[in-house]
């Protein structure tokens, strides 16, 4: 079914069935002009916001509707987890040519939920519009995080390590595999291309480490490990030093390098 057979009403109908959920604090979700919830008056609210423009962010050659729809809302989940918060609710925005089938725009959604439910975030409204293009899509999620384990970019210090989760480069790695003609890739490098098309936010790891240590700043480093590092130099007044035998780098990631002939400590220090 088209956009143009569904109606804009209709659309929503459809985006809330897939979509709709309900939560203690949560008053109004996707049936109104906006959301409405309660805030514990305890935590500090967190809110981000992220846009993926089709052809510059993403190509559907290469990613499905659904990975689309998980990897806008990691990006966002990941903001708020650099935080050291709890992701609550989503908004999505979709600007949508009018040749984009329905199933497509469920595919996206559910997606997206498939994420969000791992958790908790509810997607509880947004808004559609009419692209003369191609897709542009605009995720906001709020998060709420305590006064105390609130860790921003600001907060390093003279002396403090630096350190990861997990192996980096992987999902570079994935989309400079994907954007070769040797998409029917083999089972080694597939870890790599996973990372790409369904990243998972470090929300979990990053609550961890709030809880538990006093972790002075932390910070997404989807776009890489040099500028990431870079922002949290600038904002805290301090330097750093990455040794690159130190980059923590699975095999998936040195077999994609080798393969194309890259650098895969470029994956990991470019993103």
């Amino acid at each position: 079914m088209l956009l143009t057979e569904a109606g804009e009403f209709g659309l929503i109908d459809r985006i809330k069935a897939v979509v709709a959920g309900s939560a203690e604090n949560l008053v109004v979700g996707i049936d109104d002009d906006s959301a409405v919830f309660r805030t514990t008056g305890e935590r500090l609210l967190l809110l981000t916001t992220d846009a993926f423009v089709e052809h510059v962010h993403f190509d559907f050659r290469y990613l499905s509707p659904a990975q689309l729809g998980w990897r806008a809302l990691a990006a966002n989940l990941s903001d708020i987890a650099a935080m050291g918060g709890e992701p609550v609710y989503a908004v999505v925005s979709l600007a949508l040519p009018p040749q984009t089938r329905v199933e497509q725009v469920e595919a996206f959604y559910q997606g997206m939920k498939t994420l969000a439910d791992m958790f908790g975030t509810l997607v509880v409204g947004g808004d559609t519009t009419r692209s003369p293009g191609g897709w542009l899509v605009s995720v906001s999620v709020l998060g709420e995080v305590e006064q105390e384990c609130l860790t921003l970019r600001s907060g390093a210090k003279v002396g403090d390590a630096l350190y990861v989760t997990g192996t980096l480069g992987g999902a570079r790695a994935g989309l400079a595999m994907l954007q070769t003609t040797e998409r029917e890739s083999s089972r080694e490098v597939h870890p790599a291309i996973e990372k790409h098309v369904k990243p998972l936010p470090r929300v979990k790891e990053a609550r961890y480490l709030v809880q538990h240590f006093a972790v002075h700043a932390m910070i997404d480093i989807s776009d890489g490990l040099a500028p990431e590092v870079g922002h949290i130099c600038r904002q805290s007044g301090t330097g750093a030093t990455i040794l690159a035998n130190r980059i923590p780098l699975d095999q998936a990631t040195r077999r994609v390098a080798r393969r194309l002939g890259d650098d895969p400590i470029h994956y990991a220090l470019q993103g």
